[in-house]
C-alpha cells in the first residue's frame, strides 16, 4: 500500500503520498468493498494506474475497476462541423458521421452493474461481451484550407450582413473536396456551421451558368472566343419581356470574350436563344452532360435533386430559353454547380466529387474511395482550353478586376442572381452573390465555389461581395501549397513541413515529382531536399517532434507516446513544450502552440 500510494502522488501531485494511504487504509478498516481513487480520468491515466503496485496483479488479485465514460473533443473546433458531423443515440445526425455510423461505431460490449444511489458501479473488470473498435473515417479535407475558407467566408459575411454563406475547394483532378466551410447568421449577430449549404441549399445561380453556355456554344461551333457580338446597346426583347446588362447603352458590339468578361446578359440570351430556339433539346442535353439534371451522390445526406428546366416540363415557356441561358430558371447546389465547373476546367474531365479518401479497420484498408472514382468526358479539351481563357479574361479586363492577383493567375465567373419572391423578381429586394474560379489559371490544380446569401448592407454585386472571398482563399491556399514548384531541372520541391504520406504524394503527383524513398509511417516530415520523406517517430520516454504539424496530427502523434495534451492558436505547431527528445513521462501534459 506504502508503495501504491507513492506511485499514486506522483501521477496526482495535488495530494501526497500521506493521503493516498490514508484513504486506502481507511477504506480497508471500514469493510468498504469500494473506494473512489478518481474521477474523470483519461484512457492513457487509466492505463497507467493499471501498471501501479497491487493494481498490476490483474483484474482479480490487484482489485481495480474502471467505469468507462466517453467525451467527443474536437481538436480543431467547429472547422468542417457539419460536413463532419455527429450522431447520437437519439439522434441520427447529420454529415459524414451518419453516413458512416455503422462503420465508426463498431460493436458495443456489455458488463454487469449494480444499481446504486446516484447510478450504477461495476460488479467487476470483466465484460459479458468485448466491444470492438470502430472503423477509421479518412477525409480529404485539409484542415489548413479548412481553416483559410471559414475565416474569409466569415469575414465577408460580417462585413456585408449576410444571412449565410459557404466555401468549397476541390482538387480539381481527382474532385476530392479540400475544404468545405458553411456558415449562418445567429440571432445575436455570430455565424456559426448550423447547416450545410454547400450540398444541401438549391438555388438560382446566376451568371455563373455563363460558363455551360459558353461550353455549349464552343462544343458546337457556334462562336469563336474573338468573334464580335452585336449586343443590341444592352437590351433586347424576349416576347414583350426585355432582358437588359447592368450596363445599358454602353456597348453595341464587343467580342465574345469581353461578353462573358462583362457578363453580358444580352449576349448570352442572343446566342442560345438564336442558335438553339428551334432545337432546345440540344442545349439541354449539354446541360445534362454535365450532369446538371442529377445529384453528385455525395454521401452526406441532404442533397436535394436539381431542378433543370426542359422542353417536356409543364414550366417550360417561350422566355425560358434566354433565362436559362443566363441562370435563372435552374435550381442548384454550390456543390453541383462546382461539380460541373471542375469538369469543363480539367481539360474536359468530370470527375464525381469525393470527401471521403479510405476506410481503415485496424490500419487495413476496407474501402477505397479515391481507388472508385466515376469520370466521364463533358466537353473536349480544346473547348476547356477556350473556356479557361474567358474566364482568366474575368480577371484582367471584367467583372474580377477588382480583385486581381499579383500572387497567383486565376481564372473564374461572377454570378449576381435576384431572388424571386412568391415567384415575381421585381418587388424583391434580396440578391445572392455567388463567384465560381480556379487556379492556376491556365493549369488548373484547385476550383473554388463561393456563395453568400441575402448581403444587406448596400452591396450585392459578386464583383465586391463573393469574388474577394475567392481571391484571398486562393492566394493564401496557393502560397502554402501549390506556389511550391517544382525545380525540374534538379527535381525537387520545397519543403511541405509535416503531415501525411499519403497527402505528400497526391500533391508531388500534381507537380510531376516522386518522393524518393517509401516509409513505414502514417506522418511524416519533408526533409531540406524537398524529395525524401522521413518518418515522424520518437524513442520511448522521449519528447516527439511536433513541429509543422496540424493540430490533429500533432494531438494524434502525442497521444501514442501516452501524453495529454493543452494547445493555442490555429493552424500547424510552431512551438512546444518539452522540446523535442527531451525526457518526459505517462500521462504527462504538454504544451504547443501553433501559427
Amino acid at each position: 500500500v506504502n508503495e501504491l500510494a507513492v506511485e499514486l502522488s506522483r501521477m496526482y501531485p495535488e495530494h501526497t503520498a500521506s493521503y493516498f494511504r490514508t484513504l486506502l487504509k481507511k477504506a480497508r478498516k471500514d469493510n468498504n468493498r469500494y473506494k473512489l481513487i478518481r474521477r474523470r480520468v483519461t484512457y492513457h491515466e487509466q492505463r497507467a494506474v493499471r501498471e501501479l503496485p497491487i493494481f498490476n496483479k490483474g483484474r482479480y488479485k490487484g482489485g481495480l475497476l474502471a467505469e468507462l465514460s466517453t467525451k467527443r473533443v474536437k481538436p480543431a473546433g467547429d472547422l468542417a462541423f457539419r460536413t463532419i458531423g455527429y450522431s447520437t443515440k437519439d439522434n441520427p445526425g447529420v454529415g459524414l458521421e451518419r453516413a458512416y455510423d455503422s462503420d465508426l461505431g463498431g460493436v458495443k460490449g456489455q458488463r454487469l452493474v449494480q444499481r446504486i444511489s446516484g447510478g450504477y458501479r461495476p460488479l467487476n473488470d470483466e465484460n459479458l461481451i468485448e466491444p470492438q473498435n470502430g472503423r477509421d473515417v479518412h477525409t480529404t479535407i485539409n484542415i489548413d484550407f479548412q481553416e483559410i475558407a471559414q475565416r474569409s467566408l466569415e469575414k465577408a459575411l460580417i462585413q456585408h450582413n449576410a444571412k449565410n454563406g459557404c466555401v468549397v475547394v476541390m482538387e480539381v483532378a481527382t474532385g476530392n473536396i479540400k475544404a468545405i466551410s458553411n456558415l449562418k447568421r445567429r440571432t445575436d449577430g455570430t455565424y456559426g456551421e448550423l447547416y450545410n449549404y454547400a450540398v444541401g441549399l438549391s438555388y438560382e445561380p446566376g451568371s455563373v451558368w455563363k460558363v455551360y453556355s459558353a461550353m455549349a456554344a464552343f462544343e458546337d461551333g457556334l462562336i469563336e472566343p474573338g468573334d464580335s457580338m452585336d449586343i443590341y446597346n444592352g437590351e433586347r426583347d424576349y416576347f414583350g419581356k426585355p432582358m437588359r446588362d447592368s450596363d445599358k447603352g454602353r456597348y453595341k458590339k464587343m467580342s465574345f470574350t469581353q461578353a462573358f468578361a462583362r457578363s453580358s446578359n444580352v449576349a448570352f440570351s442572343s446566342i442560345i436563344f438564336d442558335n438553339y430556339a428551334s432545337k432546345p433539346g440540344k442545349y439541354i442535353a449539354h446541360l445534362r452532360n454535365l450532369n446538371l439534371d442529377k445529384r453528385t451522390g455525395l454521401e452526406i445526406q441532404g442533397e436535394p435533386e436539381p431542378f433543370l428546366n426542359h422542353p417536356q416540363s409543364s414550366t417550360w415557356s417561350q422566355l425560358t430559353l434566354p433565362w436559362l441561358a443566363i441562370g435563372y430558371e435552374n435550381q442548384h447546389t454550390p456543390l453541383q454547380l462546382l461539380t460541373a465547373y471542375n469538369g469543363v476546367i480539367n481539360d474536359g474531365i468530370l470527375v464525381s466529387p469525393n470527401v471521403v479518401r479510405k476506410v481503415t479497420d485496424a490500419g487495413i484498408v476496407v474501402l477505397d474511395k479515391e481507388s472508385d472514382r466515376e469520370s466521364k468526358r463533358v466537353c473536349s479539351k480544346e473547348t476547356s482550353d477556350k473556356i479557361k481563357k474567358l474566364t482568366a479574361a474575368v480577371f484582367t479586363e471584367g467583372s474580377a478586376r477588382n480583385v486581381q492577383s499579383s500572387v497567383v493567375t486565376m481564372g473564374g465567373k461572377t454570378g449576381t442572381a435576384q431572388i424571386a419572391t412568391k415567384g415575381h423578381y421585381q418587388a424583391s429586394k434580396k440578391y445572392n452573390a455567388s463567384f465560381v474560379g480556379h487556379f492556376p489559371a491556365d493549369k488548373p490544380v484547385y476550383s473554388i465555389y463561393v456563395m453568400v446569401n441575402e448581403p444587406s448592407n448596400g452591396v450585392f454585386y459578386a464583383s465586391y461581395v463573393a469574388a474577394p472571398v475567392f481571391s484571398e482563399v486562393a492566394e493564401k491556399i496557393f502560397t502554402i501549397s501549390v506556389k511550391q514548384e517544382v525545380d525540374q531541372s534538379e527535381n525537387k520541391v520545397p519543403a511541405y513541413v509535416a503531415g501525411y504520406y499519403t497527402d505528400f504524394k497526391e500533391l508531388n503527383k500534381t507537380l510531376g515529382v516522386t518522393l524518393t524513398e517509401e516509409v513505414n509511417t502514417d506522418l511524416v516530415r519533408i526533409d531540406a531536399t524537398g524529395t525524401r520523406a522521413v518518418g515522424i517517430s520518437s524513442e520511448p520516454g522521449k519528447m516527439p517532434n511536433l513541429k509543422g504539424l496540424g493540430a490533429k496530427d500533432a494531438v494524434y502523434v502525442a497521444e501514442l507516446n501516452g501524453l495529454r495534451v493543452k494547445i493555442t492558436g490555429y493552424g500547424r505547431v510552431l512551438e512546444q513544450s518539452p522540446k523535442p527528445g527531451e525526457k518526459i513521462s505517462k500521462n504527462q501534459l504538454i504544451y504547443i502552440r501553433l501559427n
